[in-house]
């Protein structure tokens, strides 16, 4: 595809974005239990997990082969429910409560100061992430990083059902963008949901490939290995440089 000046970027969110750096399933079903409003007699932390890792295996393991989105409320309830667990609180509240109980990311070098250059050069930005929690719970996310404010539009697969690299969700994410003045760039760091859902999208693709993997297709339309290579680029396209 001929480089063209982007109108407007949708980045993925874990790996480009922010690292990931842990996942603590225990901690934030430690965290639920002692939000139940009601709880068996004799049910332990290791009863819960038996049955999450059960439903983690039959359920959340099988998205990437189908494309389909297990929400997080969805996933707690086939949990819980089981095991005679309740709440009073809203499962939103739950639902942050456990992302906040376990789960620890950084913002990757230099992502804030290039999503404050793509704002003050008048880019629209936005997000397409493969989760099951909402985008509420992204965006807290990301403010934490001070990266939220710069972001016009989350979209996270767990509120549209289905996950990249169907392009219905680059389709809708786009569709929320708004109008901009030129094509929407997909960014990610993943070649085959990211890239592959991105081109699905008709749209141009920019790879972050940090670890410099070797791609002998030549997927992406562009690859950068930092943030600031992408800023210097899009300058570039757009004559800023």
């Amino acid at each position: 595809m001929t480089p063209t000046v982007p109108g407007g970027f949708l980045f993925d969110y874990g790996g480009t974005l922010v690292e990931e750096i842990s996942f603590d399933v225990r901690a934030g079903n430690e965290w639920l239990l002692s939000c139940a409003s009601y709880r068996p007699p004799n049910l332990g932390i290791d009863d819960v997990l038996v049955r999450a890792n059960r439903i983690t295996s039959e359920v959340a393991d099988r998205r990437d082969e189908t494309h389909l989105e297990t929400p997080w409320p969805a996933m707690t309830k086939l949990i819980h429910d089981f095991l005679g667990v309740r709440f009073d609180l809203p499962l939103s509240e739950l639902e942050i409560g456990f992302w906040k109980a376990s789960v620890l990311t950084k913002p990757m070098p230099g992502v804030r100061l290039a999503l404050e250059r793509f704002r003050d050069w008048g880019i629209p930005l936005g997000v397409v992430s493969n989760t099951c929690f909402s985008a509420p719970v992204i965006q807290y996310e990301l403010g934490k990083h001070g990266l939220a404010e710069y972001l016009d539009v989350v979209v996270v697969s767990a509120e549209y059902a289905v996950r990249k690299p169907n392009p219905l969700l680059f389709e809708t994410a786009a569709a929320r963008l708004g109008k901009v003045t030129g094509p929407i760039w997909v960014v990610g760091d993943r070649l085959d949901t990211d890239i592959a859902g991105g081109k699905a999208a008709g749209m141009p693709t920019a790879w972050f490939n940090r670890s410099n993997i070797k791609d002998p297709a030549r997927t992406a339309d562009y690859v950068f290995a930092d943030w600031k290579e992408l800023v210097l680029h899009t300058s570039r396209l757009a004559g800023l440089a």
